[in-house]
């Protein structure tokens, strides 16, 4: 009976090392780091983990050595590597994104490196380019330093509580308003105040070609009088952030108004395609950048391109872009003897960049 039990207890035993073994194996072929693996611990990870040197990974063990030096005042020669593992993050914000930015949903290969210094461990997620992206990660997710303590307010002063908000947004709302249309402090009346959430950071009134974090963002919209008209305020939730007035189009006042087709001083090429509409928004734009008359202003020419990511050729420092083909318009426009060069995508209503650099185009 002893023997029995023995064999069973042993039985037993063997299969749970073998679940284990299985579930070891299924972590890695999913690219998530296993537990059960030797590399777990410090010791280990610092010796099996070791760059060869000259490849990119020892770049970017480099690099990440460089920026504790700078940000935490490190000792260079007491910094250690604690592992530093291949991963592939799911998009282009390779695991610690910024707040309000947005990313490409791509899968991005990089490393996932670790280093230990006085005691304490330092996250850096990285991409596969060793001189690209690099950031140092924190617990919470984001980039070290975009999560910052508030500092304390002075003595005498408290901060504004949440319900003393809503009084100082009417009374930036008032100020922005006297100042666009002239009107007293006495000619302004508040018809209404509402509590909103809106869906992006755009605060339900985009500005054309602008992208925004698509989170729900609490604020207010206020509509104040004046004259007979009434006026739309969209704010955030902030007494001292983002407020904006709205036009009826949902756009900011006057955030690329729309002029009608025979105003603009330009050559259509197909009244009901994308491509008229877009060249209409590109002068309206250039009206208002250089203040030259819409009579003044010729199409230079205009070309098909597919432009090799979503930037449309005119990519803006430290901002990453999904790479994907993107087919759209170069137009040039000239006026007073001065071209410019208008990027676009393929959707009449889509981005339009004003671009000074040479086009980005797909052969």
């Amino acid at each position: 009976m002893k023997s029995t039990t023995v064999f069973a207890v042993h039985h037993i035993a063997a299969l749970h090392i073998a679940a284990l073994f299985i579930v070891a194996l299924s972590l890695s072929a999913c690219n998530i780091r296993n537990p059960f693996g030797s590399g777990a611990g410090p010791e280990s990870s610092e010796t099996a983990m070791q760059p060869e040197e000259g490849s990119p990974l020892a770049r970017l063990v480099e690099r990440a050595r460089d920026d504790l030096v700078l940000t935490a005042a490190a000792d260079p020669d007491k910094i250690t590597l604690v592992t530093a593992e291949e991963v592939e993050w799911g998009d282009a914000g390779l695991g610690c994104p910024h707040p309000d930015e947005m990313y490409a949903q791509i899968i991005t290969p990089g490393y996932f490196i670790v280093l230990e210094s006085g005691g304490n461990t330092y996250d850096y997620h990285t991409g596969a380019d060793p001189d690209g992206p690099l950031v140092q990660c924190t617990e919470d997710g984001v980039p070290a330093g975009m999560a910052a303590v508030p500092a304390e307010e002075p003595e005498g002063e408290t901060q504004m509580d949440a319900e003393d908000a809503l009084p100082r947004l009417i009374e930036r709302a008032t100020e922005d308003l006297m100042q666009a249309v002239g009107a007293g402090a006495d000619e302004i009346t508040v018809l209404s105040t509402e509590e909103v959430e809106w869906s992006d950071t755009g605060l339900g009134c985009q500005e054309p070609n602008k992208m925004y974090a698509q989170i729900i963002t609490p604020g207010y919209l206020i509509v104040l009088e004046s004259g007979g008209d009434t006026y739309d305020y969209h704010t955030g939730a902030d007494p001292e952030g983002p407020l904006v007035q709205c036009t009826e189009d949902g756009a900011p006042a006057g955030a690329a108004i729309a002029l009608p087709a025979e105003q603009v001083g330009v050559t259509l090429m197909d009244d009901n395609g994308a491509l008229s509409r877009l060249i209409e928004r590109a002068a309206e734009d250039l009206v208002q950048a250089t203040g030259a008359a819409s009579d003044a202003i010729t199409v230079f020419s205009t070309e098909e391109v597919e432009w090799s990511d979503t930037s449309l050729g005119c990519p803006q420092p430290d901002e990453m872009y999904a790479q994907v083909i993107t087919p759209g318009y170069l137009i040039v426009l000239e006026t007073g003897a001065e071209t410019y060069k208008y990027h676009t995508g393929a959707d009449p209503e889509g981005p339009l960049l004003h671009c000074a650099q040479d086009a980005d185009v797909e052969e």
